[in-house]
């Protein structure tokens, strides 16, 4: 099954990636050619999404005139505003309410992610829980050195930029129940609604072991056009 509402928050300042957002608003700043939030938008519209809410704050009328309605990219987009000093609970809570979604389910992430997941699993990995809310789960990984000891305290490995054993971490991505409503109030949604759903057992985890990757600074926007360039099925 595949759920037909996604919701973006797409007001962030990209402030980490320095001069690329003091002109342009970080949902429009290219990946390989194409503004970040249209690559996110043209992967819901191919996973049969038709209609999106966009969370706006920074730069807010550039992202509105640049996308308009949704219809040049066989979508129809709403736009909700919020404080782009709030986090992102206030931001969902805002979009969610001012939107007026009445979708029993429905997509919900932040404007940063590109990936090839397919969301027919992910909807009926949801479905089949009694849950407000899950979060794709993928592998983390550092950028800093793993170092391995033995009892004795010896190094017996060091690896750079490795996956950390065991160790999963939020995507970004979601799918929300609307009675995730009764649960969002402000702040960061993963320091207040998710503890709460947590504590409740209403939230589930989607394991994705595919393609995924964020772009917050410069160095993840390098490696992110290196991952566009070397696969050609990513491009649309």
């Amino acid at each position: 099954m595949i759920l037909k509402t996604a919701v973006i928050i797409a007001g962030g300042k990209g402030t980490r990636l320095e001069e690329k957002s003091l002109e342009i608003p970080k949902p429009l700043i290219p990946v390989y050619g194409v503004p970040l939030l249209e690559r996110i938008l043209r992967w819901l519209k191919k996973n049969g999404v038709e209609k999106v809410v966009i969370g706006v704050a920074y730069k807010k009328e550039m992202v509105k005139n640049y996308f308009g309605d949704g219809s040049k990219l066989g979508l129809k987009i709403i736009y909700t505003e919020h404080d782009e000093n709030g986090g992102t609970e206030d931001a969902f809570k805002t979009a969610i309410d001012k939107s007026g979604i009445n979708d029993e389910n429905f997509y919900a992430m932040n404007g940063d992610q590109i990936t090839d997941l397919h969301l027919e699993g992910l909807t009926n990995y949801h479905l089949q829980r009694d849950s407000l809310a899950t979060i794709v789960s993928i592998k983390l990984k550092t950028n800093y050195g793993i170092v391995r000891v033995d009892n004795n305290g010896k190094i017996v490995e060091f690896q750079e930029k490795h996956e950390v054993p065991g160790v999963l971490m939020n995507s970004g991505i979601y799918v929300f129940n609307r009675g995730i409503k009764d649960y969002l109030s402000s702040g960061n949604i993963e320091e207040n609604a998710f503890r709460k759903l947590v504590n409740g057992k209403k939230i589930s985890s989607f394991y994705y072991d595919g393609m995924w990757f964020t772009v917050n600074d410069k160095k993840q926007l390098s490696q992110a056009e290196k991952i566009m360039r070397e696969n050609e099925f990513l491009i649309d």
